[in-house]
């Protein structure tokens, strides 16, 4: 099998039906097209080509062939639930591919969790027991920064660890589907091997991406915000649509960029090349890039959930353990340590959610990244010959007739010739009209002439 080319084609995508484009779906010869044409034929489950079954009874068009699917979507435009079900089906065959390194880091980030809370009880000790000690207690100026210092890292920690999962699932997550489409398998080690130097392009994309949209946002913001500093609150409010606006255009944008991450990757692109490419690329699809990643983020926050209850059930039990009695008593109050290891145990099952549903959006948006060039740049053509289907000859019907051309064939050699006679005048009239008729003819053509004059009657023999 070779390697697909996922790079921007060379020439101007002109999308199905382009002329002179390749031939893909809504192309001469590409799916959806007769049988007869330049096709497609092997490939996956009924992919069969023309034969019984495929050419209608009399009067009916043959029937289009089937696209093949090598992998885990058919080499064709696809429709949302072929989406959804790709999805699945990644998920499903190459989980452990995909979560080998996911394991890595959520270990990491859960280690580091453990380590944050012991700096977290050590930090606020002093300002839990003096709180407890005294009533109506001011801190120290010490201990607020204690507070505050525990607070941003905190915070930090789980920016920092969300985010590692994050570029490190879209890699992966991206890198994966370039096997899946074609049905092969890859390891983990082989899988991560590929990604790795993508990471950091990754990273910059999303900072990239964050810049464009907050600056949107923000822009819509700032009058508000310039009108409530000056003490104008009634004339923010009036301001309050370009708030909206700004909204409104960073929430399209955020979601016209949703392919900028398989273009990075599968194409090779710098991040400002690739945000150029994706809002290109995902020209009129913006509700599809909006409805399907939403739908699957509804199936993760579901998944992501079911993954944290354990932590939290976790987390109350050493809350209320910490309390010295029992929950209800008079003067219960938890302890510092059921406190922090509470909030460390939500931080932990937090991370832990994360890793498992991250990987769910990067495969759907690569998967409708597929989508996007097979509609426009026929990709479907490209993936098939990665798989190893090579482009049909001619139909079978005229697979088995012998090649024409376009240039006559001479005439035959005469052989030995047995009759010495001489041949009457009709018998050399025939003679030559036939072997003049053949100039022009193809080799099948003279034969069937020559088949059908032998059956005829002569001009010496009765009708």
């Amino acid at each position: 099998m070779s390697n697909v080319n996922w790079g921007p084609p060379s020439n101007p995508p002109g999308g199905a039906g382009t002329p002179g484009g390749p031939a893909g779906h809504g192309h001469p010869g590409g799916y959806g097209s007769a049988p007869g044409g330049a096709g497609w034929q092997g490939g996956g489950p009924g992919w069969q080509g023309a034969g019984p079954g495929w050419q209608g009874g009399p009067g009916w068009p043959p029937y289009p062939p089937l696209a093949p699917q090598p992998g885990v979507i058919p080499l064709r435009p696809l429709g949302v639930s072929e989406i959804l079900g790709g999805v699945a089906k990644v998920m499903q065959r190459y989980a452990k591919a995909l979560y080998v390194q996911l394991i890595g880091v959520t270990a990491v980030a859960v280690a580091l969790v453990a380590a944050y809370a012991f700096f977290a009880y050590t930090a606020l000790f002093d300002l839990y027991a003096d709180t407890r000690r005294y009533y109506e207690y001011e801190p120290t100026t010490s201990q607020t920064i204690s507070l505050i210092t525990v607070i941003v890292v905190g915070w930090l920690l789980l920016f920092g660890c969300i985010t590692a999962i994050q570029v490190i699932a879209s890699a992966t997550g991206t890198r994966v589907v370039h096997h899946a489409v074609l049905g092969r398998p890859v390891t983990a080690r082989d899988l991560w091997a590929e990604s790795k130097p993508y990471v950091w392009r990754i990273l910059g994309s999303y900072l990239l991406l964050a810049l464009v949209v907050g600056g949107i946002v923000l822009a819509g913001l700032l009058p508000m915000l310039v009108a409530l500093a000056l003490g104008a609150e009634e004339g923010s409010l009036l301001l309050m649509p370009l708030v909206v606006v700004g909204w409104g255009v960073g929430m399209y944008a955020q979601v016209r960029l949703v392919l900028q991450v398989p273009v990075l990757v599968l194409e090779d692109a710098r991040p400002l090349a690739a945000v150029r490419r994706a809002w290109k690329l995902n020209e009129g699809a913006w509700w599809r890039s909006l409805g399907i990643p939403y739908l699957v983020s509804m199936v993760g926050s579901l998944a992501a959930q079911i993954a944290l209850t354990p932590f939290t059930v976790l987390g109350f039990v050493v809350l209320f353990a910490s309390g010295g009695a029992e929950m209800g008593e008079p003067g219960w109050e938890p302890g510092l340590g059921g406190l922090i290891g509470f909030g460390a145990l939500l931080f932990a099952g937090m991370v832990v959610g994360t890793a498992v549903t991250m990987p769910l959006l990067p495969v759907t948006h690569t998967l409708l990244y597929a989508d996007r060039r097979i509609r426009r740049e026929s990709l479907d053509v490209a993936l098939a010959a990665a798989a190893g289907l090579a482009p049909a000859g001619p139909p079978p019907a005229a697979a088995d007739a012998p090649e024409q051309s376009s240039s006559t064939i001479p005439p035959q050699q005469p052989g030995p010739v047995t009759d010495t006679g001489t041949d009457t005048g009709d018998d050399a009239g025939t003679d030559a009209g036939t072997d003049a008729g053949t100039v022009g003819l193809t080799k099948a053509e003279t034969e069937e002439r020559d088949t059908d004059a032998s059956e005829r009657p002569g001009p010496h023999q009765p009708s």
